[in-house]
């Protein structure tokens, strides 16, 4: 299940970490999907690396992933071959329609459906409606592991 707008519970996270740079926490709450764990476990390389420093963090422009790497690498593991492929090609995009689905995609018409509700209900990509049109991307931190591995 998703967990959009954690809002002031997304920053009590990082405060009770003892983060620095309250401003520019909405940036990195963002960048991590407003996950909690995962704003803990960057919250603590934050105070490892950067003194807690939220902005000298920020001023790496690729998305870190550190410490979450192994936990997007078990759930990465854990999905069908025909999610991977979906997770793969989807991670390529920038956004994109289902309807497009290339046709030498090595996987059914039903397998793929299937993967893409399966990834969905999952959280691990997300979707987005442009001019009535279903778009669908993987979730950022999934897609900067994909492009690292």
């Amino acid at each position: 299940m998703p967990l959009r707008g954690l809002g002031e519970s997304a920053a009590e996270i990082l405060k009770n970490k003892g983060l620095t740079d309250e401003p520019k926490w909405e940036n990195l709450i963002q960048r991590y999907s407003g996950n909690p764990s995962w704003l803990n476990i960057i919250a603590s390389t934050i105070q490892d690396l950067f003194n807690g420093s939220v902005d000298r963090f920020l001023s790496y422009p690729t998305l870190f992933l550190g410490d979450l790497e192994s936990i997007l690498q078990t759930h990465y593991q854990r999905l069908s071959d025909a999610e991977k492929t979906v997770m793969l090609w989807l991670a390529n995009q920038h956004a994109a329609n289902i309807a497009d689905k290339p046709t030498d995609l090595a996987v059914s018409d039903a397998e793929f459906l299937k993967a893409v509700q399966s990834l969905r209900k999952r959280g691990l990509i997300e979707k987005e409606t442009n001019s009535g049109e279903s778009l669908f991307a993987v979730q950022s931190l999934f897609k900067a592991y994909l492009q690292n591995n």
